[in-house]
């Protein structure tokens, strides 16, 4: 490990800009990608700025002092959790070696390679934090005309930043570093996480529940985290009764937080990058290849109990058999979409104990989750599960509907029956009427259909080739994050819409229309133009996908 050189921090901030800037040429070249974001940003725009103005009139209307809510502090540190989560997963995902390994390693210390890394996400993050940040600031500024706010808000979401980035990046090579030092963790990684979550919600189930627990354990105690004082921080120079002692250890805490932590990530990058004796750098193409060359009886043996009809045709059939068998091999792939459901989980935790009637929380979470995980589990990264043989497979005589349907087959086949009976058991155990109910599956059934047809579309439109290789472990190919948040983001929407629609007053339907329309005819038309647009968007979508599919062409 090479030592440390006078100017490392200068050079850790060049490769930092330099990072970035590498950050950004690859966005310029998926035009793809450079859409979503206009739109997303566009659109997150328009939403924030509408909400924050409604919400500075509100403020200015208010007397002083104003009280900051529990649940305003509690957001922002389940937030940071998700933030944290997400930044975890990059660094398992982009950050196993250093960028330009072989000149970074043997020209600068590991201190700036390290540190170089932790500014290139910081910065990265900036960037996509610059329009809620004056979103943010115009909000504060203009209820409470406070100039202080252009520097207090700006400081809160740096350190907000910064701290997640830098405790993101400790948890990643912790579990790199394990990863790569216990074969027993690297053989059963996936049966320990599993085990892991088990408890840790078991472990709520009793706290929320026996309710004989010290209230410290409860969801709440988020309250106290250090970052959830980067609130106060936020509304010091304004009416807001802000505690100043808070604010000062919310600093305090996050720049401790921060140096230590770009402490542990340097020791344990380096430890990892320079020592790791595993198999690390090998190449994507180690992994072994697919089995197309097994035949039928030997794919159906290799997914047994599980069985694809004959009846869809040998094409499709062998796609779908194919799909499975990844699935019960590398079961560990799906981890990578624990990022989504970690943070919803968070959130859900937050709404649910809030609830009067909490029970009434497990349709709504049924009927989105699992739609969403049937499609994501099998075609959200169709192009990179090929591996070694996307070549074979792009030139072979099989038609793009065919691979698509074979890629659709095992989320239908499997995934629709079981979402519609944990979404009935979900909703039998609500206080919802037997109507509502029956809504809840009939949204449920046609959402998992949604969900497997759009999962292959945006897969093929962001896919990954890369492999995540961890020391003992074999190569996993996870879906790209623009495919998880693009297909997540969709399916949430149509599903969200239908169960709005759903659930709705009647007092907002009479509003609308103003009683010239049933409501009860009111609210199956708009259910059923929710999911008739979806479906709609399914068949385009299939339609895109095979055509694509057959003309893709390798770089």
């Amino acid at each position: 490990m090479s030592m440390t050189e006078a100017n490392w921090m200068r050079h850790s901030i060049q490769l930092g800009i330099v990072g970035v800037r590498r950050i950004l040429r690859g966005l310029r070249r998926n035009p793809y990608q450079i859409r979503l974001l206009t739109v997303s940003g566009i659109a997150l725009g328009i939403f924030l700025g509408g909400m924050g103005v409604l919400f500075a009139l509100l403020l200015r209307t208010l007397d002083a002092p104003i009280s900051i809510p529990n649940e305003v502090r509690l957001t922002v540190s389940a937030l940071w959790v998700g933030v944290v989560w997400f930044l975890g997963q990059r660094a398992l995902l982009y950050w196993r070696r250093p960028k330009a390994e072989a000149f970074v390693l043997t020209t600068v210390s590991t201190r700036t390679a390290a540190v170089s890394m932790l500014l290139t996400e910081f910065f990265a993050a900036c960037l996509f934090l610059v329009l809620p940040t004056v979103l943010l600031v115009g909000v504060v500024g203009y209820a409470f005309l406070s100039p202080v706010s252009l520097l207090l808000v700006p400081l809160a979401v740096g350190l907000f930043a910064a701290s997640a980035t830098v405790v993101g990046y400790a948890l990643g090579f912790v579990y790199l570093v394990v990863n790569a030092r216990s074969r027993r963790f690297a053989t059963q990684q996936g049966q320990l996480i599993v085990q892991l979550v088990l408890l840790a919600v078991i472990a709520y189930l009793v706290i929320q529940f026996l309710g004989e627990i010290p209230a410290v354990w409860d969801v709440t105690s988020f309250v106290w985290l250090p970052t959830s004082w980067l609130v106060d921080l936020a509304s010091l120079g304004t009416p807001v009764s802000a505690s100043l002692g808070r604010a000062l250890a919310g600093v305090l805490g996050s720049l401790v937080v921060i140096g230590g932590g770009t402490l542990v990530v340097e020791h344990l990058a380096g430890t990892y990058w320079v020592t790791d004796p595993g198999s690390a750098t090998r190449d994507d193409g180690d992994t072994a290849p697919e089995p197309r060359s097994h035949d039928s009886g030997t794919l159906a043996a290799g997914i047994s109990p599980l069985v694809i009809p004959r009846f869809v045709g040998r094409p499709t059939q062998r796609v779908a058999q194919l799909v499975l068998l990844r699935l019960r091999r590398a079961p560990r792939r799906l981890l990578f979409l624990f990022t989504l459901v970690v943070s919803l989980g968070i959130y859900f935790g937050v709404v649910y104990t809030q609830l009067d009637d909490p029970l009434s929380l497990v349709p709504v979470v049924c009927a989105l989750f699992f739609p969403w995980l049937a499609g994501a589990a099998f075609g959200l990264n169709p192009l990179g599960d090929e591996g070694t043989v996307l070549p074979a497979t792009l030139t072979s005589s099989i038609s793009g509907r065919q691979f698509v349907g074979g890629l659709m087959l095992p989320g239908l086949l499997y995934g629709l029956p079981i979402t519609v009976l944990c979404t009935l058991v979900g909703s039998m155990m609500s206080s919802y009427p037997l109507e509502v109910q029956v809504g809840f599956v009939c949204i449920s059934a046609v959402l998992t259909v949604v969900a497997v047809g759009l999962a292959p579309a945006v897969g093929m439109h962001s896919p990954r080739f890369s492999a995540v290789t961890i020391s003992q472990s074999g190569g996993v190919v996870p879906p790209s994050m623009t495919a998880i948040i693009v297909y997540s983001v969709l399916v949430g929407l149509l599903g969200g819409g239908a169960i709005f629609a759903l659930l709705a007053p009647a007092s907002l339907f009479e509003f609308v229309t103003g009683s010239l329309v049933s409501v009860g005819l009111l609210r199956i038309g708009s259910i059923t133009g929710v999911l008739g647009i979806a479906l709609v968007l399914v068949r385009w979508s299939y339609r895109n996908t095979a055509r694509r599919f057959r003309q893709y062409t390798l770089d």
